[in-house]
């Protein structure tokens, strides 16, 4: 009996496996990382919902990063399960969701936005729930979620444009226009941000996709949502994603792309890539097979080997402290706790450092004064060794 029911819902206790293997991972690195400037200057006095939502968690869990990043982490965890399920749909056989889901949490993006304080995660979410509901044909929630996106972020209009353009090729008339006027009114709530003096960032926003993706599988997945919009597929799936990457790029010719807001829906294409890859693995003979899943596997290589450096890169930061690409969020814990520990609650110090140890509870006085030193006696150490020192004057 109980083999049975094993045997019955491998597939989901596979899932479950997934998302604790990632969920753990993700913890581990909460733990190892404090919060950053932009993040403890939103927290302290802006007015977005992201941080509104982050405040309201310390609030209910207590002043600590897994109060702060909570709320991200576990909006990462129902992106998983919308994957999850938007796969079991679209893809032919069950098991191929797991490839769909193990891909989406690999990718050094999607893990970078679900434990910081940033709206990507909870625009992923948005845009993925309305294809789950496209998908399942719940039209009055499906409706009511899109009238809700329209006046939660401006970049929900990229979905209400990639809608716009499923009805415009399936000639569906009342599509059109009710996508046409829920995009007029998210254009009237927000600004795109389109303006200013016009300058070329199309290479670094190209950048900046290959480096949320791993620049492999961003190739791949361009030319899929190529692929399959020149055969004639229609779904919302693949609008989306198209929409975002080719916006993003036309916008990027003449300034610099708000990465946060724009990107982040490119993502929801994937069960299309992988339904276009596990298809061209299966029309073909098994002799034949093994050139096209080799040739996943070199794309598949350098995204683990990215999640790989992501997941430890704490072990980075003390050998590259300058140039590491989150040294923004490490060390101000620590000398927080450093501070404490020798009777220091207020001080004085530049004023990036001053708001995130605030986070901390470290006070601001108009004396001692903190200042980084290399020969400083107040040390932070990762692993024994020191990467940053500080004195008090």
């Amino acid at each position: 009996m109980f083999e049975r029911v094993i045997e019955r819902n491998r597939v989901f206790l596979v899932f479950v496996a997934i998302v604790l293997v990632d969920v753990a991972l993700l913890v581990g690195t909460m733990s190892q990382i404090s919060i950053s400037f932009r993040e403890a200057d939103g927290f302290y006095h802006s007015s977005d919902f992201v941080f509104e939502l982050a405040r309201l968690s310390v609030s209910w869990f207590g002043h600590n990063d897994f109060a702060l990043r909570m709320p991200f982490l576990g909006i990462h965890i129902a992106n998983l399960c919308l994957v999850y399920q938007i796969s079991r749909i679209y893809l032919k056989q069950p098991q191929d969701s797991l490839l769909c889901v193990v891909i989406y949490a690999l990718i050094p993006g999607v893990n970078i936005t679900s434990i910081l304080i940033s709206k990507s995660v909870v625009i992923v979410f948005f845009a993925l729930l309305v294809c789950y509901l496209h998908l399942r044909s719940y039209r009055v929630a499906f409706w009511a979620l899109c009238l809700l996106g329209s006046v939660l972020d401006v970049s929900f209009g990229l979905v209400l444009l990639a809608l716009f353009v499923y009805g415009l090729k399936n000639t569906q008339k009342k599509t059109m226009l009710s996508a046409l006027c829920l995009f007029a009114l998210n254009a009237y709530y927000f600004d795109f941000g389109i303006g200013g003096i016009p300058s070329g960032h199309f290479l670094e926003t190209l950048g900046r996709f290959a480096l949320l993706y791993s620049p492999l599988l961003f190739i791949y997945y361009v030319y899929t949502l190529y692929h399959r919009i020149s055969r004639g597929e229609s779904n919302l799936m693949l609008y989306v994603g198209a929409s975002s990457i080719v916006f993003s790029l036309l916008l990027s010719l003449r300034q610099d792309v708000d990465l946060p807001t724009f990107l982040p829906l490119s993502i929801v294409a994937l069960p299309v890539m992988i339904k276009d890859f596990l298809r061209d693995v299966r029309i073909r003979l098994k002799p034949f097979r093994m050139s096209y899943v080799r040739r996943f596997y070199v794309i598949l290589l350098p995204l683990i080997l990215e999640a790989t450096l992501l997941f430890g890169n704490k072990f980075l930061f003390i050998y590259y402290p300058k140039d590491h690409f989150l040294q923004n969020f490490y060390y101000a814990k620590e000398l927080a706790e450093t501070l404490k520990s020798q009777n220091l609650t207020h001080l004085k110090t530049n004023k990036r450092l001053q708001m995130q140890l605030r986070f901390y509870g470290i006070g601001f006085s108009s004396s001692p004064v903190l200042v980084e030193s290399e020969n400083g006696t107040i040390k932070v150490k990762y692993f024994n060794q020191s990467v940053r020192r500080y004195n008090v004057l």
